[in-house]
């Protein structure tokens, strides 16, 4: 297990610049946490997972050309 920060170039793939201090509420306890925060777990695909309750946040996978992403919870995104 890596914190989000660690996978700062998928993020920045899916969301970009400045993915990992993007704000996530989350759906199981509440809390609002930056995406660098969460816990990063590497298998057949990253999941990401609240820091303060371990609830599911994102699920990323690689397929062929295209980015499959799963998201849980409200992701707090501030417009330009």
């Amino acid at each position: 297990m890596i914190d989000g920060n660690g996978m700062a170039g998928l993020l920045t793939e899916v969301l970009g610049d400045g993915a990992t201090t993007l704000e996530r509420r989350c759906q199981g306890c509440g809390d609002v946490n930056p995406l660098g925060a969460h816990r990063a777990y590497e298998g057949a695909a990253w999941v990401l997972r609240c820091p303060g309750c371990s609830e599911l946040a994102a699920v990323i996978a690689e397929r062929d050309d295209v980015l499959l992403v799963e998201w849980a919870g409200v992701l707090l995104m501030p417009r330009s």
